[in-house]
C-alpha cells in the first residue's frame, strides 16, 4: 500500500530536520507533484523554511547589524530557502533532497 501524502510530507520534515538541523525553521508546506522517477512513483515535496543569519563560532551574526536595532535588522534580512525532497511513495523514504530555484533568480 502507498504512503499516504501526509505521511510522506512529515518524512520530508523529519529529514529536512535531521540534515539541516536549526536550519529548518518555520518549515511550511509549498508544492507536491506526483512523478516517476527512474521506474519508481515519487513525490516531489517542496518546503520552505526561514532563513536565518549566519554566525561565526563566536555567535556573532556575519551580515552587519544597525547600531540601532540590530535584532530588528535581522529579521528584515530573513528569507524563506525552498527545497524539494524525493520521497518513494511505496516505502516513504527520503531519498533526495534539492535547492528549488525559481526562473529569475
Amino acid at each position: 500500500m502507498p504512503v499516504p501524502l501526509k505521511q510522506a510530507v512529515a518524512n520530508a520534515i523529519e529529514f529536512a530536520a535531521g540534515v539541516l538541523e536549526n536550519r529548518a525553521q518555520d518549515v511550511q508546506l509549498e508544492e507536491v507533484e506526483s512523478v516517476d522517477n527512474n521506474g519508481a512513483s515519487v513525490w516531489l515535496i517542496t518546503l520552505s523554511m526561514i532563513d536565518y543569519p549566519r554566525t561565526d563560532a563566536l555567535g556573532s551574526a556575519l551580515r552587519p547589524a544597525t547600531a540601532a536595532s540590530p535584532m530588528l535588522d535581522a529579521y528584515r534580512h530573513r528569507r524563506r530557502d525552498y527545497k524539494t525532497f524525493t520521497v518513494r511513495k511505496d516505502t516513504g523514504e527520503v531519498t533526495a533532497m534539492k535547492i528549488r530555484e525559481f526562473a529569475g533568480e
